[in-house]
């Protein structure tokens, strides 16, 4: 009789759950029917561990609905058009949200920022004073490039001190880049070992290592609050973030002078006191919230940088004719008596189409995801308020409708039929820094720091791989929020600068 009873009462909340499903998600755009408890976490994880959505795609077409173990539901775009038709002019907002189930336990990590908070009063202030430093901070472009060169030479240093040794690239630049953004942020010289760059580099690795463990600690939240690594990692991350960043934050606002501007902490101060000045809301944060913004920078910068530098050199290894076109391009528009910088730049159109075949074919992005801020509609589909939104930056990036044989590199792809270059924003179907309200804030920066490595480092070095070595792939073993290529050696010879 118990038997029966409670194999009649599954039935019936069975039938009640199909019934709620199929009514939640009639208008919606189609896709699996999610397991109870589990949603579609078997589909995405039968699918392809690195990149589920894809994988999916080639079933279900180009915009499908998942629902995640903790029920809420996701509507995957997977072409450039609906992409930008969802976050078109006029309606942007419609999808700038970021709630605290797709941003946690970032936003503890990153406290009162730009990239992981919601969308609210607080979000667009805290974006206009972001922006408006980096508009303060980037005119002066030279000055800019000429920073960056102090941690090219480190790099350099670095190499030339175990000279025709192999080394990881993905190391040496992690730590580059990061020395980089510091010099920037606070106009301090530090060496790639100095304990800053390694704290810097420790908050990166655990803020990489989240977008493995946050979907467990999603479908089962009680972890969040037993003495989990995941709960000591999320508090190293906050020890790591208020041991630097506010120290500089209030030196600098101590000794802040409107006339001089000497980094980007001082663009950050002049940019809120020029914004607060425009204010009518309270709810917008504080001055004091800028440590936190500092941090932005800093993670933003330097994780989606070093990893894309990272596969443009593995690209150029194995595609040894692309190398060398670029140092062609570098021996007839620079020459050997001088650095390239960024004056140089409009005319190395080779160089510049292989940055950009960098990011369409690394896939260094593979999702960006926001929420529906409110109700709203996507190739005639129901969007209700809440939905978790994924640009599937991967397959755009792939399209076969878009791009002839997606998976060669090409950097001729980016070139017009007299070899220009067409730009960074020409291609329909080229969302390297994403699009709409949650489109990357620092692209300048992130060209500059890439051309600066890219440039300075091909004009200097030949890179090879080691004698013998197995041929490294561009396939990727490990999901990630930012995909790194699998870890591998190259050589740096010094280039004769005999122009052929």
């Amino acid at each position: 009789m118990i038997v029966e009873t409670v194999f009649s009462l599954f039935l019936v909340w069975f039938a009640w759950y199909a019934v709620n499903t199929y009514t939640k998600r009639r208008n919606m755009p189609p896709g699996p029917f999610p397991y109870p408890f589990l949603g579609n976490l078997p589909q995405i994880i039968a699918a392809d561990p690195v990149m589920p959505f894809t994988e999916l795609a080639k079933k279900y077409g180009d915009i499908y609905t998942l629902t995640l173990p903790d029920g809420r539901d996701g509507v995957v775009l997977n072409t450039a058009s609906l992409a930008r038709d969802a976050r078109r002019a006029g309606r942007q907002e419609d999808l700038a949200g970021r709630s605290e189930k797709i941003s946690d336990p970032w936003r503890k990590m990153f406290g009162k920022d730009v990239l992981t908070s919601d969308y609210s009063s607080e979000f667009r202030f805290r974006k206009r004073v972001l922006l408006s430093a980096l508009h303060v901070f980037g005119p002066a472009i030279e000055q800019v490039t000429d920073r960056a060169r102090h941690a090219v030479d480190t790099m350099v240093e670095e190499i030339e001190s175990k000279p025709g040794h192999a080394f990881s690239p993905k190391e040496l630049m992690e730590s580059a880049i990061l020395v980089q953004l510091w010099k920037w942020l606070t106009s301090k010289d530090v060496s790639l070992n100095d304990p800053t760059v390694k704290k810097l580099a420790e908050f990166a690795e655990l803020f990489a290592k989240q977008a493995i463990l946050n979907p467990v600690f999603q479908l089962f939240p009680f972890l969040t609050y037993l003495p989990t690594s995941f709960s000591r990692d999320v508090q190293r991350a906050q020890e790591i973030r208020d041991s630097l960043f506010p120290p500089e934050y209030r030196v600098h606002r101590e000794s802040y002078c409107p006339s001089v501007l000497r980094d980007l902490t001082d663009s950050f101060i002049s940019a809120y006191e020029k914004e607060i000045s425009k204010e009518n809301s309270k709810d917008v944060g504080s001055i004091d919230d800028i440590p936190y913004l500092m941090l932005n920078v800093a993670m933003g910068g330097s994780e989606t940088t070093s990893s894309s530098l990272t596969w443009f050199f593995l690209f150029i290894v194995l595609h040894p004719h692309v190398q060398t076109r670029i140092q062609e391009e570098l021996n007839e528009i620079v020459g050997r008596d001088r650095l390239p910088r960024w004056a140089d730049l409009p005319n190395l159109p080779y160089l510049q189409a292989t940055l950009c075949e960098t990011q369409r074919a690394s896939n260094v992005i593979p999702v960006v995801t926001t929420d529906a801020y409110r109700d709203t509609t996507i190739a005639g589909y129901h969007i209700p308020k809440g939905t978790s939104i994924y640009l599937n930056l991967s397959k755009i990036h792939h399209d076969e409708r878009e791009w002839v044989e997606p998976d060669e590199f090409r950097p001729k792809r980016f070139l017009d039929s007299d070899g220009k270059f067409v730009g960074w924003n020409k291609l329909h179907s080229f969302l390297p820094f994403g699009v709409g309200r949650r489109e990357c804030p620092g692209p300048s920066l992130a060209k500059v720091m890439m051309f600066t490595f890219a440039s300075v480092l091909l004009h200097r070095y030949n890179f090879l791989l080691p004698d013998g070595a197995e041929r490294p792939t561009t396939k990727v073993s490990f999901p990630a929020a930012i995909l790194r290529p699998n870890d591998y050696q190259i050589v740096a010879k010094p280039r004769s600068f005999r122009i052929s």
